[in-house]
């Protein structure tokens, strides 16, 4: 069974996004297993910016060390689009290649250091567009769970 680790900067305080994440958690179960972990916004009034992604992308590689083997993706404005059917060829084919544990990144409002996206497998823009903060997480598992879905056949995409 495929495994998404969803690694997420900053603290879902928003209820209705924090409530749109666990139905689709509920909805990804029984497709794989998906651990969403919030990593602590480092930003202060007294650091650079540079110096808040520098901390944050740290976090976040000392966190993603901790779960062993995996593919990771930094979600970055400058990466790859897919569309929904792309984004299920993907999953299905990090599945046939024995890399069934995708590790996602989502960066603070600031983004990820340089140094943490060139360690990463792949670089994905959800889109070009801007959402705020707190919303990616849920459209990125609205997209694992639709891709999911069109994996198998069901009618969710149509």
């Amino acid at each position: 069974m495929m495994k998404h680790s969803v690694l997420h900067v900053g603290k879902m305080r928003e209820p209705h996004f924090r409530m749109g994440v666990e139905a689709y958690f509920d909805r990804l179960r029984p497709y794989a297993k998906v651990d969403l972990i919030e990593v602590p916004d480092r930003k202060t009034a007294n650091r650079s910016e540079h110096r808040i992604i520098q901390e944050t992308s740290e976090e976040l590689e000392a966190r993603v060390s901790k779960l062993g083997r995996g593919y990771w993706i930094a979600l970055d404005e400058r990466g790859r689009s897919f569309t929904s059917i792309q984004l299920a060829k993907f999953l299905h084919n990090r599945g046939v290649t024995g890399d069934s544990h995708l590790i996602w990144l989502i960066g603070g409002a600031l983004g990820l250091s340089r140094e943490l996206i060139s360690r990463c497998s792949m670089r994905l823009s959800l889109s070009r567009l801007t959402f705020p903060h707190e919303m990616v997480p849920l459209i990125l598992l609205e997209q694992l769970y639709r891709g999911h879905t069109i994996l198998r056949g069901e009618p969710y995409h149509k």
